[in-house]
């Protein structure tokens, strides 16, 4: 299954008087983990919701799907599960919920319950499908949450900080699923803070603080002299602000 490439031809957003993201010109190859990183406030994440469609703006983006089986079938990871603690939601509940047409207490279909313990088991979270989601920790719960992304078999998977509340042994754990989702041909993009994991990913990287800062492969764009070169960069835009 190949992924989906995507392409931004001057793409900008504001609200009000408050400029997020400028003309941003950049391409995001079929089948490979692509990153964006950049300051706090950045626009990091309004990007990726920009290519997701969750938020207005001007300019184009254009995404190539080479597989019209899997055409626009897309995974989202948010920083965050939410959903209301004091509910008696399980796990399997919760994977389950972007497939459910009818009341969760009615009966599951038994091939919806069977892929979704397929992806429990993914992500190490199998043993705990009956278990509450409130109960569980916020890393465990972004495990649940790439299960979910996973159920529909996505060619495009979309990460907001996907390792957030994570413990080491968590992190490398998703940082092997992500390997394995680009090795099947997928597109991964995804929005990240950690240069030692964004290295691990092997990624292409898009530094982003309004505008497309630098482009490249991790090995060009996250060297020691180049890091230090988009630091002052950040500083000389917010002294210049």
């Amino acid at each position: 299954m190949q992924g989906p490439s995507i392409s931004l031809d001057g793409v900008s957003l504001q609200y009000g008087d408050n400029l997020i993201l400028q003309d941003i010109q950049t391409q995001f190859e079929a089948g490979q983990c692509h990153v964006i990183m950049g300051p706090n406030g950045g626009g990091k994440t309004s990007l990726l919701r920009s290519v997701l469609g969750l938020t207005p703006f001007t300019g184009d983006i254009s995404v190539h799907w080479p597989d019209s089986e899997h055409a626009a079938k897309i995974g989202y990871v948010p920083q965050k599960a939410m959903f209301e603690a004091s509910l008696p939601l399980t796990v399997m509940d919760f994977v389950l919920l972007n497939q459910t047409r009818v009341p969760l207490f009615w009966r599951r279909k038994t091939m919806q319950t069977q892929q979704a313990l397929a992806q429990l088991e993914r992500v190490g979270m199998a043993s705990r499908s009956d278990r509450r989601m409130g109960q569980l920790s916020g890393g465990e719960q972004q495990r649940v949450l790439f299960a979910q992304a996973l159920l529909d078999e996505p060619s495009l998977l979309v990460l907001d900080e996907p390792t957030t509340g994570m413990d080491e042994q968590g992190v490398r754990y998703l940082e092997s699923l992500i390997h394995e989702v680009v090795g099947e041909g997928k597109t991964v993009l995804a929005v990240h803070h950690d240069v030692t994991a964004v290295r691990r990913l092997d990624a292409q990287v898009h530094v982003v603080n309004r505008q497309i800062v630098a482009s490249g492969h991790h090995t060009e764009v996250l060297s020691p002299e180049r890091i230090e070169s988009l630091f002052k960069h950040y500083t000389a835009k917010v002294e210049a602000a």
